[in-house]
């Protein structure tokens, strides 16, 4: 019978002899990316159908530490062709953004931005009140009023809404209400605050949608909010097609996902370790399946 550990050699070192191990050659050994092992099993999902690098996180709209981006992008949001018009110029390219800023389309200097914002002006209904009349907004503060059906946002300062031609109403119950705040909702504005170490998970005319660090407001009345998740306290989560999965030291996790070999798909297993996809995540459609099976614990502490 063949000794397990026929494999080792005598090496001569200070204080005696010690013996060196090649464990890939160990009989007894149960190591999952060991060559002894059946290559069937590959150990990455970088052949399976819908695999991404990364989460596709949609950047935030506004600057959570200046206000009055806030309210213009809730009032700039009331003409339902202003997203459309934001996401292809994004799509049509953009410069790298740090952490929790807009992407540069969202830039006050650009073309796009300034007429758009030049249209929200000629929209809304409040001016500027004279003297101690008007409603008084409180710094770090924001009010909302509807006037034609639809949601509009005051910062700081001193308000009041001209009633003709149109009659504007504050929103009952939400005026002078915190930005220190995750979420607000008011009307059909949703305003969204995510914190680094998080995504937000939305959707969006029945869309899933990943919502990176920043401030994100919404005012479409089709925006569904579903919650925010924290990467260091979920090992694995998912938000209709998207997965996420971190594996820790000392696990492996075993996953069922498509393949896709000559034409034809087929569901394969696949065990995943440690840092092989701690930073990779995983985008399905209707050709793909992933189903987490288990974490499973492989060395011993």
């Amino acid at each position: 019978m063949t000794n397990a550990f026929s494999s080792s050699a005598s090496i001569s070192a200070a204080g005696g002899n010690k013996v060196a191990i090649n464990f890939d050659n160990l009989l007894l050994v149960e190591k999952p990316d060991s060559p002894l092992n059946s290559s069937f099993l590959h150990q990455t999902l970088e052949d399976c159908e819908g695999y991404l690098q990364k989460l596709p996180l949609q950047s935030p709209n506004a600057y959570s530490k200046i206000p009055s981006t806030i309210t213009n992008m809730v009032n700039i949001l009331t003409d339902s062709e202003a997203d459309a018009s934001f996401e292809k110029e994004k799509a049509d390219g953009g410069r790298g953004r740090k952490e929790g800023e807009p992407d540069a389309v969202f830039d006050y200097s650009g073309t796009l931005m300034k007429a758009e914002l030049a249209k929200a002006k000629s929209r809304v209904s409040h001016t500027k009140a004279p003297g101690v009349l008007g409603h008084v907004v409180k710094p770090g503060f924001i009010s909302f009023y509807t006037m034609n059906g639809k949601t509009f946002a005051v910062s700081e300062g001193r308000w009041w809404l001209m009633k003709s031609p149109i009659k504007a109403l504050w929103l009952n119950g939400h005026r002078n209400v915190s930005l220190d705040k995750d979420h607000i909702s008011a009307g059909e504005v949703h305003i969204i605050r995510v914190l680094p170490g998080e995504v937000g998970l939305i959707r969006n005319q029945g869309t899933e949608v990943l919502l990176d660090v920043g401030t994100h407001i919404f005012n479409s009345g089709t925006a569904t909010i579903v919650g925010k998740v924290t990467y260091s306290s979920q090992k694995y989560f998912h938000h209709g097609r998207y997965h996420y999965l971190r594996v820790e030291r000392g696990y492996m996790a075993k996953v069922w996902t498509v393949v896709s070999v000559d034409g034809v798909e087929t569901v394969v297993p696949r065990l995943i370790g440690q840092g092989i996809i701690s930073l990779n995540l995983f985008l399905s459609d209707s050709r793909f399946f992933f189903k987490l099976s288990r974490l499973l614990q492989h060395l011993s502490h």
